[in-house]
């Protein structure tokens, strides 16, 4: 999980709010506005086109909007409150098909137990090997294991998915033995790796590949 950095909230937001702050309008109301269309660009443009809970890359017809309090557990306003939004994987928020992230999160809430890809320490509470699991950090921590286990992070098909990204990344395996990383540029990367790249898009995975740099590179050293 990558820290977002929330900013201000979209004008259109702010200006929808404003016009229907005498009637008890929520998230189905703004729901294909321009308010709406315009939250949902900003979202994605904030978080690297990346999913807020997996890291998988998206794009607008493959994300929603996702609420890290549930609708349902909302007060008044809550549910269109810009800081309580991101962008997640898959387009229908209630496809469970792929096992894992938001639809498999559902209406679960324990402020107490979930780690919020907003809060400070939310990179330092997950722990990521070779193999593509994701492990707490450190392994007794409540709120790291209850949010592993809630968004289904270390199902099956989401650990292939990381450890494909892993070895393509790395030069791992029979096909792409011959150009693994030297440690030159495994240094080098490990410098841009979070950085969006000149279409504000962040490399899938990518705070997983920047926990792996350091011990490839340290690896490396070792062996010259």
């Amino acid at each position: 999980m990558r820290r977002i950095s929330k900013t201000h909230s979209p004008q259109k937001l702010k200006t929808w709010c404003d016009e229907n702050k005498d009637i008890n309008h929520g998230y189905t109301d703004l729901v294909g506005t321009e308010a709406h269309i315009d939250l949902k660009l900003k979202l994605l443009e904030e978080q690297g086109w990346i999913c807020a809970y997996t890291g998988r890359s998206i794009s607008n017809d493959s994300s929603h909007i996702e609420h890290l309090k549930p609708r349902q557990t909302c007060a008044e306003w809550e549910d269109v409150e810009y800081r309580n939004v991101v962008a997640c994987f898959p387009a229908n928020g209630g496809d469970t098909s792929h096992g894992y992230g938001a639809p498999i999160k559902k209406n679960w809430w324990d402020e107490s137990r979930f780690i919020s890809p907003l809060s400070n320490d939310c990179e330092r509470r997950f722990r990521f090997v070779w193999s593509g699991h994701i492990h707490p950090n450190p392994d007794n921590h409540e709120s790291a294991i209850a949010t592993i286990d809630k968004i289904g992070l270390d199902t099956g098909s989401l650990c292939n998915l990381r450890k494909k990204a892993i070895d393509g990344f790395f030069g791992f395996g029979a096909r792409t033995r011959n150009r693994a990383l030297s440690i030159e540029q495994a240094r080098t990367l490990l410098d841009r790796i979070n950085r969006p790249d000149n279409d504000g898009r962040l490399t899938e995975f990518c705070f997983v590949i920047q926990q792996l740099l350091p011990k490839y590179i340290a690896n490396l050293g070792r062996r010259i």
